[in-house]
């Protein structure tokens, strides 16, 4: 599974993070990673379109 860290890995631990900052954080990894789901879907859409199963939804995500 492949997740949209990128704004998680570039948070400098160097400097004070508040709450604020992480939730600007998180929000932008799950932005990203929203919009990769939603260009991918129908692709495994069409794959799985036979013998979709609930498994499949892991590789989907």
């Amino acid at each position: 599974l492949n997740l949209c860290v990128r704004n998680l890995e570039n948070i400098n631990i160097n400097k004070n993070i508040n709450n604020d900052n992480l939730l600007a954080d998180v929000c932008l990894a799950a932005l990203h990673e929203g919009q990769s789901i939603t260009q991918d879907y129908p692709k495994y859409q069409a794959q799985y379109t036979f013998s979709f199963s609930p498994s499949q939804i892991c590789t989907m995500l």
